[in-house]
């Protein structure tokens, strides 16, 4: 019986060998629900790799196996179709659009996956979205696109725009920043020009994350370049043009304004007033624009000058034939600042290459390249803005006969520095490429080889030119800004190797569905530097560095490097699409810690229920997804420094003996041989949903806990060391994402909404007796967000000598219209045990934590429509709470010998006791200027981020002069922001006394071509 059984087996096995080698051929035709033919379709025999895609005119043709059943015809965007061919040979298909994206593919570690098959967090941004945005750097086109990802510009400088990304929030005391990984490759989000990009993936959780262990802890972004597709040549081109301008500035008082109020602050401080009435009733009569004895300046004015032009061009071509497709993207930029003498440029060039050795070989080949001058003046931004923010109008920039002035109290002359008084030349270079074989030895499986080098090289030179300056009606010189002639060079150079392989094995038995992944990772990097400096140069306008003198001559130099080596693995399972599981681990090793402490674990699981896809949801026609997902894993953060672990002697100390200089050694730190990994710990569970294929969205809670958190816990002092870093703290961030759309694309004229909002509240949990951690104005400590504010609560104004007698002694002499601090200290004044009375004393002691400058409740309002040829997108974003402490020149009136605000004008007089500003004061260390919460605003904002109108010509008229497409627009970008902070200051911008550069709008006519 059981021979009888084995030759019918094997009878079996020969008849169906013999039915799949015949062959037949089946062809068609692959159209949207409008007619429009769609090529580059993925057009596959269902459980096989045979398969094609559509032509230009959305034909195919294929031979396929005689039993061959099923077609499974898939294109991003539409809706997976499967057409029997069991009894045909010609088949014509209609894709639905896939509003709700369940088809969409969407990359994660090391692969891709479908969408709806996601059982981690992971945010998908397509870069047709970034390419339509005005933005000179990736990085802010994706500021308010995804929940749980909140992007800060702290800078409008050209070149120095990009922002700042956080992933559900910041879970470190150090370095918080994401990993970006451009093809798989550790990159520069900035660097890569978005009409290059096909997709970005942001990995929120652990549980997607952790394929990349010990550097995942703040959330991986992957960024997925355009390929070639078979078929035709196609040639894109992306160009604009436009201006830019200051999202807003402060208004000042004029001279005259400035003298009135300035002998008013002078005699509640105490002091003579210097500005005579006869001067005054002068500078009325006489004052001029920015000259003489009478100028009347205005920085803004006259610093602000340029219209900051920019402009941005790409230009990709790709197309392929035969075994071999291609890639070419340019790139060119160039960002003039609203400042003289400020311009930034960039050049680039992307290849990305495929080769199809055989049905089983395929190579890839990608390279690119770029160059980024970047020109300043020597005088840099920091200084500019803060003389901006205070020079008062009547700081003399010219004399009478247009030499530069000293002014008349001789502070120098800011404006001669920054036009004449030198240049600052940063050039960077980047080269990089990747080498990968892909091999399939069996059926489901494909082996992956690749070899990515990159390197970076940076030049900055920095020269410093004396101007002369002078006093008004003298000839001599009365000083030199700089003092002398200076040159300062810096060379910075870096490479990074990367090594991959990769085994990746699918199989499909029956509903059951099975991937595995395992994968080796080896990553080294060098980097180093020198730089040299010369002074008092005979040539000026020739400065090298032979030609400087010896004397004062200085120059050094230094390096490092790193390792990494990993072993990784995932698997997937799932059944039918509706149960879905999936493991991720990594062992990672890092040259950053001592023998036994170099490699960690990183674990990762999670599970995902497709709900609408059991039985009973069968009649529940308008819900087309629901989905619950829950995961748990871990990941870790080796960006400590280098050598933290090692006993590191500092060289290059000088020591003095007989009055001889003689170099020396010091061991000067402590080190930890034990200190290891931060780990972060991450929960996440999430719900996706999708409604009438036309609503999509998720809802998602997580708790992340970051712990081993590297601190310098408190050594004794007599040991003469730094304190060395071990793993001691812990950081704890709860929050939640949700994000919806809705897209109606039924009638002619269609329309799309999107939105999405988070939240993330941040907690340092344990510090283990270390902390707190107090800056000037900041506190880290147990049980409060990190770098809280902490300083002094308020209780208003003074209104009365009798209120200032009854209160608290506060700092130095006070008077009516002062700031009234809150008395924290309680104490025991009758002995019974509980505290009873407040000490009567405002100091140090009385701080509390008022705020954070943690962004919360992040949010993105995103409305689009089309009609006919005409497009429309309008993309709205903010912050819902965000605390802001301006103090200084730009908080504090006549602070320092600074300017006063407008706003500042509405100040407490006798007359005026409702004043929203304390009585003015001349000088830095009254009562007044404490860090306290009277100074702390509410920089929550909602902002009109992207505005777009677009006009795309009709096919008729397009095709007759050669081309596919002929879209053109005007964009604008910053166009309105609400906040409750004072007129001029950006809510973005860093908190504290601002010195930088500030935010700007843009405004575009762009063009975008097709042929």
């Amino acid at each position: 019986m059981k021979i009888k059984k084995m030759i019918i087996l094997i009878l079996g096995l020969f008849v169906s060998s013999v039915l799949w080698a015949q062959e037949k051929s089946v062809n068609g035709k692959v159209t949207d629900e409008a007619g429009e033919a769609l090529p580059g379709v993925n057009v596959v025999v269902k459980g096989t790799t045979t398969g094609t895609i559509t032509q230009a005119d959305g034909t195919f043709a294929l031979q396929v196996p005689q039993n061959a059943q099923t077609l499974l015809i898939s294109f991003i965007g539409f809706a997976s179709q499967e057409v029997d061919i069991s009894a045909a040979t010609k088949v014509d298909v209609t894709l639905k659009a896939d509003v709700i994206g369940l088809e969409e593919v969407v990359a994660v570690g090391y692969a891709t996956q479908k969408k709806v098959n996601l059982t981690g967090s992971v945010a998908s941004v397509e870069g047709e979205t970034l390419a339509e945005k005005p933005v000179m750097n990736a990085s802010m086109a994706l500021q308010g696109v995804a929940s749980g990802v909140t992007v800060t510009q702290n800078s409008g400088k050209p070149g120095g725009d990009q922002g700042t990304i956080r992933i559900r929030g910041i879970g470190t005391l150090g370095d918080s920043n994401p990993l970006v990984l451009v093809d798989g490759i550790q990159g520069d989000l900035n660097a890569v020009d978005p009409n290059e990009i096909e997709t970005i993936s942001i990995l929120k959780d652990a549980a997607s994350a952790a394929i990349y262990g010990s550097r995942a802890a703040n959330g991986v972004i992957l960024i997925t370049t355009k390929r070639a597709k078979e078929g035709k040549l196609k040639v894109n081109y992306r160009g604009y043009a436009g201006w830019q301008e200051f999202t807003g500035l402060p208004k000042y008082a004029d001279g005259y304004t400035y003298m009135e109020l300035n002998n008013e602050a002078m005699i509640n401080a105490g002091k003579t007033p210097i500005w005579s009435e006869e001067y005054m009733a002068e500078y009325k009569n006489n004052s001029g624009l920015y000259t003489g004895t009478y100028p009347d300046v205005n920085f803004q004015d006259l610093l602000f000058s340029e219209p900051g032009l920019q402009q941005h061009h790409n230009l990709t071509v790709a197309g392929g034939s035969g075994n071999l497709s291609s890639m070419a993207s340019i790139s060119y930029m160039d960002q003039e600042g609203l400042l003289p003498n400020y311009n930034y440029k960039n050049y680039s060039v992307r290849l990305n290459n495929d080769y199809k050795v055989s049905e089983k070989v395929q190579i890839k080949l990608d390279l690119f390249g770029r160059y980024s001058p970047r020109d300043e003046p020597r005088v840099d931004e920091s200084s500019v803005f803060t003389n901006v923010n205070r020079l008062p109008a009547l700081m003399a920039v010219y004399t009478t006969d247009g030499r530069y002035s000293t002014n008349f109290m001789n502070y120098g002359n800011p404006i001669s520095g920054f036009y004449d008084g030198g240049n600052r030349d940063i050039d960077k270079y980047a080269f990089s490429g990747k080498f990968a074989v892909n091999v399939q030895p069996i059926e489901g499986m494909d082996v992956m080889f690749s070899y990515a080098p990159d390197f970076g090289y940076t030049y900055n030179r920095v020269d410093g030119k004396p101007v002369a300056m002078y006093h008004e009606g003298e000839e001599e010189v009365a000083m030199y800004s700089p003092s002398m002639s200076t040159l300062t060079e810096r060379f910075d150079r870096y490479w990074r190797n990367n090594l991959n392989a990769l085994v990746t094995y699918t199989k499909q038995i029956e509903q059951h569905n099975f991937t595995a992944l395992a994968g080796y990772e080896q990553i080294d990097y060098k980097s180093n530097n020198f730089n040299a400096y010369r002074e008092n140069f005979p040539f000026v306008d020739y400065m090298v560095l032979d030609n400087g003198s010896v004397i004062n001559m200085n120059n050094g130099g230094t390096g490092y490097e790193w390792a990494l080596r990993s072993y990784f693995g995932r698997l997937n399972y799932n059944f039918n699409e509706k149960y879905l599981v999936e493991a991720n681990v990594r062992y990672d090793g890092s040259s950053r810690f001592s023998e036994g402490n170099k490699y960690g674990v990183f674990p990762s699981f999670s599970f995902g229920w497709r709900i609408s896809e059991e039985n009973f949801m069968s009649n529940v026609d308008w819900m087309d997804n629901l989905k619950f997902r829950a995961s748990w894993g871990q990941l870790g953060n080796q960006n400590i420094g280098n050598y933290p672990f090692a006993s590191v002697v500092s060289l290059g100390n000088d020591y003095i003996f007989n009055d001889t200089p003689v170099p020396g050694a010091a061991l000067t730190d402590m080190a930890n041989e034990d200190i290891t990994w931060e780990t972060t710990t991450t929960t996440n569970i999430g719900l996706d949903f999708g409604i009438f294929n036309k609503i999509s969205g998720s809802f998602e809670w997580y708790v992340r806990n970051t712990d081993d958190i590297l601190l310098q816990l408190p050594v004794p002092m007599t040991i003469g060391l730094t304190a060395p870093y071990q793993n001691a703290g812990k950081v704890k961030n709860t929050g939640w994402d949700f994000n919806v759309s809705y897209t109606n694309n039924d009638h002619e004229f269609k329309y799309s909404v999107g939105f999405v909002l988070s939240d993330v509240k941040n907690e340092v949990v344990d510090l283990k007796g270390s902390g707190p951690y107090i800056g000037n104005y900041t506190i880290t400590q147990e049980g409060e967000a990190i770098n809280s504010l902490f300083m002094y609560e308020t209780d208003g104004l003074f209104q009365t000598q009798a209120e200032i007698d009854n209160h608290a002694k506060q700092f130095g002499s006070v008077a009516p219209g002062d700031i009234k601090y809150v008395d924290q200290i309680t104490v025991d004044t009758d002995d019974d045990g509980v505290p009873d009375a407040t000490d009567g004393v405002i100091n140090a002691d009385d701080r509390v934590v008022v705020g954070s400058n943690i962004p919360r409740y992040s949010y993105g309002i995103d409305l689009s429509a089309q009609y006919k040829g005409f497009d429309f997108s309008v993309f709205f974003q903010g912050v819902g709470k965000r605390d802001t402490y301006l103090d200084g020149y730009i908080g504090w009136a006549f602070y320092n010998l600074g300017n006063i605000e407008e706003w500042q004008m509405d100040r407490w007089t006798p007359e005026n006791t409702d004043a929203t500003y304390p009585r003015l004061i001349d000088g830095s260390s009254h009562n007044n200027f404490r860090p306290s919460d009277f100074w702390v605003y509410n920089s929550a904002y909602f902002r009109a981020k992207t505005l777009q109108f677009g006009y795309t010509l009709p096919k008729n008229l397009t095709s007759k002069i050669g081309l596919d497409k002929l879209r053109v627009y005007f964009s604008g970008n910053n166009l309105f922001t609400s906040s409750k902070l004072h007129d001029g200051w950006d809510p973005e911008q860093p908190q504290g006394n601002t010195s930088v550069y500030p935010i700007t709008s843009t405004y575009v006519f762009g063009v975008d071509l097709n042929f």
